[in-house]
């Protein structure tokens, strides 16, 4: 799997851990902890592929954050 795949793997994990904590009256952000520890690269399960990729990706978006916020 891709990139672009192992990404929408996990938004679409998450989005239906989501709707599944809501549910249950539980915040949201359970549901998507719950979906990235299920999916991430340290469990037996579905696994994302490049671990590198996803973590360059996640930097350069920490980074835009910060600029938005004006940091």
């Amino acid at each position: 799997m891709g990139i672009a795949t192992d990404i929408i793997l996990l938004v679409v994990a998450a989005f239906f851990g989501g709707l599944v904590m809501q549910r249950l009256g539980q915040p949201l952000v359970l549901g998507y902890i719950a979906a990235g520890v299920l999916l991430g690269p340290h469990t037996g399960g579905l696994t994302v592929s490049d671990t590198h990729q996803i973590e360059l990706l996640a930097e350069i978006g920490v980074a835009l954050l910060l600029f938005a916020l004006g940091l």
